[in-house]
């Protein structure tokens, strides 16, 4: 697959306006995943208190709310950005919860050992890495035996009429430099099919699939 990626740099005053900017998703982005994952896990892991890795975990609001519905879960994120990796970890400062263990390192070399995790997430962000394949391949590695990867992100294979229409109201409630930006990253969206395709040659066994402006696919080590 192609190493194209988009550059965000998400360092500094970026980070922390990316941020902001999805502050206000929790409910609407990261809750509704979060939950979906706390289902997978229910039917595939039989432990109480699974090791789960967020690559690609920018701010933390996806662990944070993976906290909320496991808190005796043992909680790791992986992030290419310090600054990232900074504003997550203020996000569990005077939290109830099992300290979240934070590791700075590309997703194509993810910095944990064979057969560490459980369960592997990603949301939004295998589209931005450098190589798809290899992060892929670092996730199958980490995982333990029977583990499962939940990977989430938009849709390449998705009618572009479709996505076109979606840029209205974003254009409305985000404003027209945030709309260019969604669709600048538009243009690096991955198509699921191929995704699946990439993870069944690795070793996974796919046990869902879902195909919409975001693709979900779940698939077992």
């Amino acid at each position: 697959m192609s190493e194209k990626h988009h550059n965000h740099g998400w360092n500094g005053e970026h980070a922390e306006k990316f941020a902001q900017s999805v502050e206000n998703m929790k409910k609407s982005r990261y809750l509704p995943f979060a939950q979906e994952i706390f289902g997978f896990i229910g039917t595939f892991i039989a432990k109480e208190n699974p090791v789960i890795l967020d690559v690609g975990c920018g701010p933390g609001f996806l662990l944070l709310e993976i906290a909320n519905l496991l808190p005796n879960a043992k909680l790791f994120g992986v992030d290419s950005s310090e600054d990232m990796l900074g504003i997550a970890s203020k996000k569990f400062q005077d939290k109830e919860f099992t300290p979240v263990s934070f590791k700075l390192g590309p997703a194509e070399k993810i910095p944990l050992p064979d057969a560490h995790s459980d369960v592997v997430v990603c949301l939004n962000s295998l589209h931005d890495f450098k190589n798809a394949e290899k992060t892929i391949s670092e996730v199958y590695r980490i995982l333990q035996v029977n583990g499962i990867f939940v990977l989430k992100d938009k849709n390449g294979a998705y009618p572009k009429w479709k996505v076109i229409l979606g840029f209205i109201p974003l254009v409305c409630k985000s404003g027209f430099k945030r709309t260019i930006r969604y669709y600048k990253s538009n243009k690096l969206w991955l198509e699921p099919e191929k995704i699946k395709k990439i993870m069944e040659d690795i070793g996974f066994e796919i046990t869902y699939i879902r195909k919409k402006l975001d693709y979900l696919i779940v698939g077992k080590k």
